[in-house]
């Protein structure tokens, strides 16, 4: 077997001897014989049971090992001394346990339905020769050697070398993410095996023509397998908000361990009993941890991907949600994203030259070439090829009568790639001609024009180029015989007279230089990854504005000069500014991604084909487009733009900066909460002084009333300077010092101070005095403890209402626009009343009524925690 990547340099009589094979085909035999050697023509699934890992894996990390081995703990003293209720924390801890991890896996579960789609591109049947004979065969056992045969429709169903070929016109756009139709030969090439006029390759379809060709390469070892291999071999990194989450449990539970772990042993020294030590021991560890923080980060990022939603963004990964929002570079593919990926006809140069008013010379120039283009049409519209369709579709919007046109066509002579031009027989008006179209430089010497018409045809030639146009060429002779269509076509091909020249391109969508432009607002920087010409990229790029303004000429890199360059040396081209890079291949795009990601930028990918699937994996978030993108860039991205409207990108990028604002929101909410259940046991370990919080009471703030506020935070609408900020960046943790000295050491003390305040009050009116023994079964106890988990309950609704903003009151926009907000204050304050009075609940939390008058006095804690929030909003942030 030859190597791939040589078998296009072979004259087509080589190709058969070099894979063993012959015109007549493989016999059956040799056949079998490669196919037990080779394997099936198919791309295989691996890992079959990666979901079942990942689920057990979320059951691995500090966070929910630690809940375990606390409710393992739980079940061992229930029966070491039933009746303390302690089987129930047990079952409360595991089932938080449970519960996270199932929200983790539902974060990590995506659908890796890659392989599947790309098992799509592949047809089910294929023509080949075997024993001499033509045979239809599945298309997983094709072996190398085989002989294919292929015909307009068809899907090409593994990588083969042509060796006949009959005006084929091929598509590799699901393979190059490039629209262009391309012409193949059999004809011997000097060129990479990706650049090869005599090589179709896997999953493209042949648009026109035949062809019989010998397969080289089958399944993975295809470009098409290589690539989906290689997209399904790389491992997407943690996005920020996973890397940040995971250091902060990491934190909050070496915390809780540390502390829990040293206050038993503090327990044990100071005589107290094995018993109260283990139940403080678990108190100081339930007390540390949030255990609803995570559940609630969950469902805030589930209702910001609902709100993505509703603006055309499909979240596949929670997680890709904030990420979004934290991108600092987007790198985006040209064809399909930034354009429609549909040849337009864009300009006409009629020759001569004629003013715009003047329409009748363009449509005449438009008439001239649909005779000399190949159209079909049906149920599912205009068919062929794809310049001929473009032709098409402007002839009928300048008011052209299509079906009458192409109904006057007489003969067609296909596009030949040698030849570099198509031809027909046709009438254009009342007169029968014949019209060439094709590259300048094959029609210029046919033409039968004076010097300075074809000097003023080569100027307008080079301003379309530079414009980043393909330029086509149109040229025509009148017929005066009938009879002559049976005319062979190089006996038509002189005398020419040129009618003008099309520029066609591929229409960049209108929406997009409006939201490049809020993305640099936003200081987000936009590269261009493709794998068109230079020029053509350079000048969508201008079109668009990633470029706009700019006079250097050294924003661009081709494939070619990457190919060679080290990783420093592209990262000094980003920073030097290069904003394109053009004749890209799939490795190329993921070297970029990869330097990015190596300069601690944040980097999000968008994509439609299969060529952009292992870079959309490889970026932070990868974004592909849900109506043109193929089956395999949708099942790798995180988000897929429903309505492939690059400007909906501008809307997740919003929407995940608010979500990651409203995390910090709720993060610091939940966070305040945990110093009031922290230091009644320090205060109990060390001072004769009664429990003021039990643990079933503190899971009763954390798994019940502290969820839907904090919930209800993460629905906060988005701050309008969000927009007008740089990105955070990937080292801008979720646990700052502000956050943390606002949670702990400034809301959380008050908060403790308060609730502390109220517990002492109640046992001091009942008679209790310092050091004095109280049993936990004692009604005056039961009122303290249950007066000092209500005033919790009271300072958090203060608490809720200032965290939703970090620098105004909180009261500035209504408390009607977040109405779920408004639901978990009324929850608290019901909750904190029937707590206290209504017996069922009692029983429950260990609770007991206080006179009417230390409960009214408890809810002086909603101003006291807010008004003194905000006098530390004012002074902080009084310079801004």
């Amino acid at each position: 077997m030859t190597p791939a990547g040589q078998i296009q340099n072979l004259a087509a009589a080589e190709v058969f001897g070099v894979l063993a094979s012959r015109p007549s085909g493989l016999t059956t035999a040799e056949a079998q014989e490669r196919l037990g050697e080779i394997g099936p023509n198919r791309i295989e699934l691996r890992d079959r049971w990666r979901h079942l890992r990942s689920l057990f894996r979320q059951f691995a990390n500090f966070f929910a090992l630690l809940l375990i081995v606390s409710a393992g703990l739980c079940f061992a003293v229930e029966q070491l001394q039933p009746g303390e209720n302690m089987a129930a924390l047990g079952w409360a801890l595991a089932g938080v346990a449970l519960l996270n991890a199932l929200f983790s896996f539902a974060q990590e579960y995506r659908a890796e339905r890659a392989m599947e789609a790309l098992r799509h591109y592949l047809p089910p049947k294929v023509q080949v020769r075997r024993d001499g004979t033509l045979v239809s065969l599945l298309a997983d056992a094709l072996v190398p050697g085989d002989v294919l045969i292929l015909g307009e429709g068809d899907r090409v169903p593994a990588d083969a070398r042509l060796v006949e070929a009959h005006g084929l016109l091929v598509n590799n756009a699901p393979l190059t993410g490039e629209a262009q139709p391309l012409p193949l030969t059999a004809a011997a090439a000097a060129t990479r095996l990706i650049d090869s006029p005599n090589v179709t390759f896997a999953g493209c379809l042949v648009l026109r023509g035949s062809g019989t060709a010998v397969v080289f390469a089958t399944g993975l070892r295809t470009e098409f397998g290589k690539l989906a291999h290689l997209s399904q071999a790389i491992r997407r990194t943690r996005s920020p908000l996973e890397r940040q989450t995971l250091h902060m449990m990491r934190v909050l539970t070496l915390i809780a361990v540390v502390l829990g772990a040293g206050f038993f042993l503090f327990g044990l020294a100071s005589g107290r009993s094995l018993w109260i030590s283990l139940v403080f021991m678990m108190g100081i560890i339930v007390a540390n941890v949030p255990e609803g923080l995570l559940p609630t980060m969950t469902l805030a990022l589930a209702m910001g991907s609902l709100r993505m939603a509703r603006k055309n963004v499909l979240v596949k990964s929670l997680n890709a949600v904030e990420a979004l929002g934290a991108a600092e570079v987007i790198c985006t593919d040209k064809t399909g994203t930034l354009t429609r990926n549909e040849l337009a006809v864009s300009r006409l140069h009629p020759v001569p030259a004629t003013g715009p008013a003047d329409a009748t010379a363009g449509q005449r120039l438009l008439a001239l070439a649909l005779v000399a283009s190949e159209l079909r049409t049906g149920g599912e519209g205009l068919r062929g090829d794809p310049l001929d369709i473009a032709i098409a579709q402007r002839f009928a919007a300048r008011g052209g009568d299509l079906e009458a046109a192409l109904g006057r066509n007489r003969a067609h002579f296909p596009f030949d790639v040698e030849k570099r031009r198509a031809a027909g027989i046709g009438a254009a008006g009342d007169t029968l001609v014949f019209a060439v179209k094709g590259a300048w430089e094959a029609l210029r010497p046919m033409l039968a024009e004076p010097e300075a018409v074809l000097a003023e045809a080569e100027a307008a030639l080079h301003r379309m180029t530079a414009a980043g146009l393909r330029v086509v060429a149109v040229a025509a002779r009148p017929l005066a015989a009938p009879a002559e269509p049976a005319v062979a076509q190089e006996g038509l091909e002189s005398g020419l007279q040129l009618a003008g020249l099309l520029g066609v391109a591929d229409p960049i969508r209108p929406e997009v230089p409006a939201a490049l432009a809020k993305c640099h607002s936003a200081g987000i920087s936009v590269l261009m990854i493709t794998g068109d010409h230079p020029e053509t990229a350079r000048a969508v790029a201008r079109q668009c504005g990633i470029i706009a303004g700019r006079g250097d000429t050294d924003e661009l890199l081709t494939g070619d000069r990457l190919e060679v360059m080290t990783e420093a040396e592209v990262a000094a081209a980003i920073d030097r500014g290069v904003r394109i890079f053009a004749r890209t291949t799939p490795a190329q795009k993921m070297k970029i991604v990869t330097v990015l990601k190596n300069m601690d930028r944040v980097v999000a990918m968008t994509g439609d084909g299969v060529n952009d699937a292992p870079a959309l994996k490889a970026a932070d978030v990868g974004i592909a487009m849900g109506k043109s993108g193929t089956d395999v860039a949708r099942a790798t991205a995180q988000i897929v733009l429903l309505d492939d409207n690059f400007a909906s990108i501008v809307n997740g990028v919003e929407e995940g900066r608010a979500v990651f604002a409203n995390i910090r929101k709720f993060t610091t909410y939940v966070l305040a909460s945990n110093v009031p259940e922290i230091l009644p046991y320090l205060l109990f370990i060390v001072l004769p002084v009664p429990l003021a919080l039990t643990v079933i009471q503190i899971l009763a703030i954390d798994l019940g009333t502290d969820m839907l506020p904090a919930i209800a935070l993460g629905q906060e609408p988005a701050e309008p300077e969000l927009m007008q900020q740089p990105p955070r960046g990937p080292k801008a943790g979720l646990l700052t010092p502000d956050l943390l000295t606002t949670a702990y050491l400034f809301i959380g003390l008050i908060e403790a101070f308060w609730s502390l305040f109220l517990f002492f009050l109640v046992l001091h009116l009942g008679g209790w005095r310092y050091g004095d023994a109280l049993a936990a079964s004692q009604p005056l106890y039961h009122s303290a403890t249950g007066i000092a988990l209500a005033g919790v309950l009271l300072l958090q609704v203060g608490n809720g209402i200032s965290r939703r903003h970090q620098r105004r009151s909180g009261l500035d926009r209504s408390l009607l626009d977040n109405r779920l907000l408004l639901l978990g204050i009324a929850l608290e304050m019901t909750f904190a009343w029937a707590l206290l009075y209504w017996p069922p609940l009692q029983r429950l939390l260990g609770t007991g009524p206080v006179a009417p008058a230390i409960f009214v006095l408890a809810w002086l804690g909603i101003p006291l925690v807010f008004g003194l929030d905000l006098l530390r909003k004012r002074l902080r942030f009084q310079a801004a």
